[in-house]
C-alpha cells in the first residue's frame, strides 16, 4: 500500500487556489503591464511551475499505484478511463455551450460542420474545453506513453526522448526560440498552423510526457531522491534561472510565444522535493475535504467565473479593483460550496453503506470520488 504525502495534499490545495487567482486576477493584470517592465513577464516565465508540478506529481503517483497493482495494466486503464470520463463532461459541456448553438445560428451546412468539428477537435486535444483544463489530454497521453515505456524496461529511452524534445521545445517555444528563425515548419504551414503545432509540440512532449516522467523516475529512486540535500537542487536552480533571466532581458522583447523556459525543469523538481518533505498530522486529518476542494476548485472555478460574468452582467476589460474582490470572493465561495455539497453526499452514502456493507478502503474512495490522481492513505 502507498504511503501517505501531507505535501501532496498541501500543494493541490495551494496550486487550485493558485489557478483560480492567476484566472481572476494575475492574468488580467500582467498582460496590462507596460512595456518597460516586460522583465517581470519573463520572471513569470521562470516561475510556472505549477501545472508542470501537477504532471510531476501525476506520474510519482501513478507508478507507484501500478507498481502496487496485481494488474498494473489494468490499474492505468481505469486510471485514464476515470479521468477521462471527467474530461468528457466538460467536452459535453462545451458541446452544449458552443457547439450546438453554432449549428443552430449558421446552420448545419458542410462548411459549418467542418469548422465546428475542427474547433471541436482543437477544443478536446489542445485548449481544453474549458481553460484550466489544456492539461488534461497532454497528462493522459504521457501516462499512456510513460507506462508503455517502463512496461517494456525501456525508461531511458525515454530519458533520451524527453531529453531531446525538451531540446527541441527550447528552440521552438522556449529560450531558444530567436535562433528557430519563423518557426516550426516555416514554408510548409501558415501562422495558424505553426502556431498549433507548435503548442502540440510543447504541451504534449514539453510538459506532459516529461514532467510525468520526471514523477515517475522520482518515485522508482524516492529514497536516494530524498536523501539528495535542499542545496544540492536549489543552488543549480537559482544559478540557471539567473542566468536564463539576464539572457533574456538582455536580448529579448517579451512576446506570448514564450511557453516553456528551460529553468522550469530544475525549478519544478525543486519545488516537488520541498513538497515531499512536508510533514503534517493535521492535513492528514482534513485529507479527503481539502482533495474535495482542490478539485473542485481546480476543475470548476472558469465555469463559476463565467456564471458570475453572466448573472452580473460584467466584462472583465471594464472591471474595477472593487468588482474584481467581488468576483474573486464570490468564485471561491461557489467552489466552497460545491465542495460542501459533495462533502454531505458523501457522508450520507457512507450512512447508508454502515448499515448494509463495510466501508471501502478511503483511498479507493477517494480516488472514486475526485477523477485525479491521488494519493492513498496507509495505515
Amino acid at each position: 500500500m502507498r504511503n501517505y504525502y501531507p505535501g501532496i495534499t498541501v500543494f493541490k490545495l495551494a496550486g487550485a487556489l493558485a489557478v483560480l487567482l492567476a484566472h481572476v486576477l494575475f492574468f488580467r493584470y500582467a498582460s496590462a503591464l507596460p512595456t518597460e517592465w516586460s522583465g517581470l513577464q519573463f520572471l513569470f516565465l521562470l516561475l510556472r511551475v505549477i501545472v508542470p508540478c501537477f504532471y510531476m506529481v501525476s506520474g510519482f503517483l501513478t507508478y507507484q499505484g501500478w507498481t502496487h497493482a496485481s494488474d498494473s495494466g489494468a490499474y492505468v486503464r481505469r486510471y485514464l478511463k476515470r479521468i477521462g470520463l471527467v474530461y468528457g463532461f466538460f467536452v459535453l459541456l462545451f458541446i452544449g455551450q458552443h457547439t450546438v448553438p453554432d449549428l443552430l445560428r449558421q446552420g448545419v451546412s458542410p462548411g459549418n460542420a467542418l469548422l465546428q468539428a475542427k474547433i471541436l477537435f482543437m477544443a478536446v486535444f489542445l485548449n481544453g474545453p474549458f481553460l484550466q483544463l489544456w492539461f488534461i489530454p497532454p497528462l493522459l497521453a504521457a501516462v499512456a506513453a510513460v507506462y508503455a515505456f517502463a512496461r517494456k524496461e525501456r525508461l531511458k529511452q525515454a530519458v533520451w526522448l524527453a531529453a531531446a524534445g525538451f531540446a527541441l521545445c527550447q528552440f521552438v517555444t522556449g529560450t531558444l526560440r530567436p535562433l528557430w528563425g519563423e518557426g516550426m515548419g516555416a514554408g510548409l504551414l501558415n501562422a495558424d498552423q505553426r502556431e498549433y503545432a507548435e503548442l502540440f509540440l510543447t504541451r504534449y512532449l514539453g510538459f506532459g510526457f516529461i514532467f510525468v516522467l520526471a514523477g515517475v523516475l522520482v518515485a522508482r529512486h524516492e529514497a536516494a531522491f530524498r536523501a539528495v540535500r535542499l542545496r544540492t537542487l536549489a543552488l543549480p536552480a537559482l544559478a540557471v534561472s539567473a542566468v536564463e533571466l539576464a539572457l533574456l532581458l538582455r536580448y529579448e522583447q517579451w512576446t506570448l510565444d514564450y511557453k516553456l523556459a528551460f529553468s522550469l525543469l530544475p525549478n519544478t523538481v525543486l519545488l516537488f522535493y520541498g513538497v515531499l518533505r512536508i510533514r503534517s498530522v493535521k492535513i492528514r486529518a482534513h485529507h479527503r475535504t481539502i482533495n474535495r476542494f482542490s478539485i473542485v476548485t481546480f476543475c470548476g472555478h472558469i465555469p463559476f467565473m463565467q456564471l458570475n460574468l453572466l448573472l452580473f452582467g460584467w466584462r472583465e476589460a471594464s472591471m474595477g479593483r472593487a468588482q474584481d474582490l467581488i468576483y474573486l470572493g464570490l468564485t471561491f465561495l461557489e467552489c466552497a460550496a460545491v465542495t460542501a455539497l459533495f462533502g454531505l453526499g458523501k457522508r450520507g452514502e457512507k450512512s447508508a453503506s454502515d448499515r448494509f456493507a463495510p466501508v471501502p478502503d478511503a483511498g479507493l474512495r477517494l480516488a472514486a470520488e475526485s477523477g485525479l490522481p491521488t494519493e492513498r492513505v496507509s495505515g
